[in-house]
């Protein structure tokens, strides 16, 4: 009530939209959207992975190590029985878009075990403690003698050598932001695409629209746009992703068949030891191979939810329906807000009674008596379980 009343966030912390299925329409219906509407991750096909080290080899006139990671993919039971991806589909987030994230998460990580490195070689390099500088100075004393002017001169050499320390804790502070700016502006100059990955043209899509263009006369113009809709719909599905590569990637071979796939990275002599097995694993659970909207988890429910509006046919007329019917009749139940996802199902669908709990959404998308409503439903909803 809080957060309808007097916070009024324009994101709020459990978003979510419910739909009916139109009239006619069963379960089997349902869980096709449901499984089209689901989030799949490359760490959900992950069946096996393995990391292999070869310590000492020479890649382009360079000593180095090779890290070999090979992951065996599969379908587990809970993968979508009713979707469009195929293991073509597979390969191409593989070796194209997985490959970029892990590329980017490597650099990522090895900067930061650079700078941990960078630490422990300043605390050894650093000042001695209290009894070794009190047996340094005895034993200088001793060899001195005790002359006021070495004294003079061993005290400007220490304050020289206090601020040449300070001198290179700040260059090596410098220098560390400079490489946190570096790293910014790398990410700012990606490609807009979430994926870091552009998309590759066919060259054949205007020369087939053209043709078919010509060679139509012109009473049958209705059949030509029909012919140039589907060589165009031929075309997108052949439209495969190209990688894009980076001034700092280490891959020196990525190949993916079916569902194996196996890239080595190249590390140089003097670089830290990575855990790669551990960095991938990471960057499996933020690529995804499915992934339609805003959407997080969708579920079959039935009109019987008190979060569901339905009023059969006509929502005009608000006709009061029997429990029994609206348990009878399917729905959906989706976490997160996404207007535009299930409208694009509005053949299996009834959109006239999609709704969300989200007053601003609501508002930006149906207007101010939409929302409106929203808020009277929403605080009934709270209240009346008391």
């Amino acid at each position: 009530l809080q957060e309808i009343l007097m916070t009024a966030a324009a994101d709020i912390k459990t978003p979510i939209m419910t739909c009916p299925l139109l009239k006619g329409k069963t379960n089997d219906d349902a869980s096709q959207i449901t499984d089209k509407l689901r989030k799949i991750t490359v760490a959900d096909i992950i069946k096996s992975m393995e990391v292999s080290v070869i310590p000492f080899a020479v890649h382009g006139g360079e000593v180095c190590s090779i890290h070999k990671l090979k992951i065996n993919l599969y379908k587990p039971e809970h993968y979508p029985k009713h979707t469009d991806i195929t293991e073509e589909d597979w390969e191409e987030t593989m070796t194209v878009t997985f490959l970029r994230k892990l590329e980017d998460a490597i650099e990522t990580h090895m900067k930061m075990l650079l700078r941990i490195r960078g630490i422990k070689i300043e605390k050894d390099n650093g000042p001695k403690s209290g009894n070794e500088t009190d047996n340094d100075d005895s034993d200088s004393g001793k060899k001195t003698g005790g002359d006021d002017d070495d004294d003079d001169d061993e005290g400007e050499d220490t304050e020289a050598d206090d601020l040449g320390a300070d001198a290179q804790k700040r260059t090596k502070q410098a220098t560390d932001e400079q490489d946190c700016e570096e790293s910014d502006d790398d990410e700012k100059n990606e490609p807009s695409s979430v994926s870091g990955v552009v998309p590759e043209m066919d060259d054949d899509e205007d020369e087939d629209g053209e043709v078919s263009k010509e060679d139509t006369p012109e009473e049958d113009t209705l059949e030509a746009k029909k012919e140039v809709k589907n060589v165009q719909q031929e075309n997108k599905k052949k439209k495969r992703q190209r990688f894009v590569s980076g001034e700092k990637d280490r891959h020196i071979f990525a190949e993916g068949k079916g569902k194996t796939f196996e890239v080595h990275f190249k590390f140089h002599k003097n670089e830290p030891h990575i855990l790669l097995a551990q960095v991938a694993q990471k960057t499996a659970q933020k690529v995804y191979i499915q992934n339609l909207g805003k959407i997080e988890r969708c579920t079959v429910a039935n009109c019987g939810d008190p979060q569901v509006i339905y009023y059969g046919d006509n929502p005009k007329e608000r006709a009061e329906i029997s429990n029994e019917e609206k348990k009878a009749s399917p729905a959906l139940h989706a976490s997160g807000v996404d207007f535009a996802g299930l409208w694009e199902f509005q053949d299996k669908l009834d959109v006239r009674y999609l709704y969300s709990n989200s007053i601003h959404d609501m508002l930006n998308t149906f207007g101010v008596e939409a929302a409106r409503e929203t808020i009277i439903r929403e605080i009934n909803h709270v209240f009346k379980s008391y």
